[in-house]
């Protein structure tokens, strides 16, 4: 059978399209409601602000010039059901009024903690200290733009971790949908994100089974690889803060961090249980995502070299981690390879070939493509990739960072050919590639 080129182009556009699935309207309905009246800064009937000492959930929210936000957000967990919670939110030494909104709800409810940084000290850090200063039996991460959409979402997801007798679940898996905001303020149509969605609902997932299926991307097993769509028992945390090492979460990191703590807490767990219940509401408004920005290539012009630096030294930091975390687990290759995945793109290497981290992610790439444990397939996608990088010598470098106004047009004319590199040359030798 013939397959025409309107055919292929079709088929090509549904897979990317696939990545997110129209919700069905009467789903999300109720969604859109919570949303709303959560949005407008509103509470819904019956609840009662009331402190515990021994919360059953703690809401960790990291607050960077969130003013805007910050009351929408912790409405969407006042209006849960389950009312048994504390709301720790990390203000990471926000510029705008953000403290002094927080300090006003925080007036109305004692549930609410404040923990104030007198400098910013990155995500990852304020994610684990905010889950140390916690007090509850379990733990939860939303970003300050997002909410929860689901009523009765702790309640479900709380209900189903201490159900097991003798045998608290450490991470409950629940889904994520998303809608884009206009310039009102009005919600698009919903679509759950199929990317962050698990599968294999309702079955108590344990080690090994874990880690040998984390990150698969055929089915989502053991749960994605972010940090907001699930809650974690506070004992979890504890093990996931000291498997990490406080001289790298200590440190000011801000790109990135989803990897390597989403990877440790699955490390670390011993029980998962995904389940069909979606309850996180993702802002895909692109002025205020943190995940749409970071990921914007403009960060990586010649014309903001400093953030540009930052992002790829973050990015190597937790890479190199993760390398180092996984040097004798096999089982790790998918994930290995997936953190690598900006090898295969191109204008984040000619920002590491301009960069002062050059060097340093040559020595992470040859680290990954000569892991004892890599296949052949991996290793051939990989150099394929590196032949470009290791395309830029000294000399070309230093153009670049004396051509800060120059135009990325200009990229190709300062490139050096892979023959003429005598980096590359050498570094196929010593390494036996050429016998691929």
């Amino acid at each position: 059978m013939k397959i025409n080129f309107i055919t292929i182009i079709f088929l090509l556009l549904n897979c990317i399209i696939s990545q997110y699935t129209p919700m069905d309207k009467t789903m999300e309905q109720p969604f859109r409601n919570y949303i709303t009246v959560s949005r407008q800064g509103l509470l819904l009937p019956n609840r009662v602000f009331k402190k515990s000492e021994n919360p059953k959930i703690s809401i960790i929210i990291l607050m960077y010039n969130e003013a805007k936000n910050a009351k929408s957000v912790i409405r969407s967990i006042q209006n849960q059901n389950l009312q048994d919670f504390e709301i720790v939110c990390v203000n990471d030494n926000s510029k705008d009024d953000t403290l002094s909104v927080l300090e006003q709800l925080q007036e109305e409810d004692p549930r609410i903690t404040i923990l104030t940084n007198k400098s910013n000290r990155g995500v990852i850090y304020n994610r684990i200290y905010g889950a140390l200063k916690s007090k509850g039996e379990y733990v939860t991460f939303l970003d300050a733009d997002d909410g929860l959409c689901n009523i009765n979402i702790l309640q479900k997801s709380y209900d189903i971790a201490t159900k097991e007798k003798g045998e608290k679940i450490d991470i409950v898996h629940y889904q994520t949908c998303g809608a884009v905001l206009d310039e009102k303020g009005e919600m698009g149509n919903f679509l759950l994100i199929t990317i962050f969605n698990p599968h294999n609902f309702d079955k108590v997932i344990k080690q090994p089974e874990i880690s040998d299926n984390y990150m698969q991307k055929s089915n989502n097993i053991t749960g994605s690889g972010f940090v907001f769509d699930k809650i974690y028992s506070r004992e979890l945390m504890k093990r996931v803060a000291d498997y990490i090492g406080p001289h790298i979460w200590n440190q000011n990191l801000v790109f990135s961090d989803d990897f390597l703590l989403a990877y440790a807490a699955m490390r670390m767990a011993n029980s998962i249980v995904n389940i069909g219940e979606v309850g996180y509401w993702h802002n895909f408004d692109t002025q205020t995502s943190t995940t749409s920005n970071v990921w914007q290539l403009d960060g990586y012009k010649l014309k903001n070299p400093e953030k540009s630096n930052k992002k790829i030294g973050d990015y190597i930091l937790i890479t190199e981690r993760i390398l180092e975390l996984t040097e004798n687990e096999p089982q790790f290759l998918e994930f290995r390879e997936h953190t690598m995945r900006k090898l295969g793109e191109e204008t984040f290497i000619k920002a590491v070939a301009r960069s002062i981290y050059y060097d340093r992610y040559l020595t992470v790439c040859e680290n990954f493509i000569n892991w004892k444990y890599i296949n052949k397939a991996c290793k051939e996608r990989s150099l394929k990739f590196m032949k470009y990088l290791l395309s830029y010598n000294v000399g070309t470098r230093n153009k670049f960072s004396n051509a800060l106004d120059e135009d990325d047009d200009n990229d190709n004319n300062n490139k050096g050919t892979i023959e003429d590199s005598e980096e590359y040359e050498d570094y196929i030798i010593n390494n036996g590639i050429e016998d691929l």
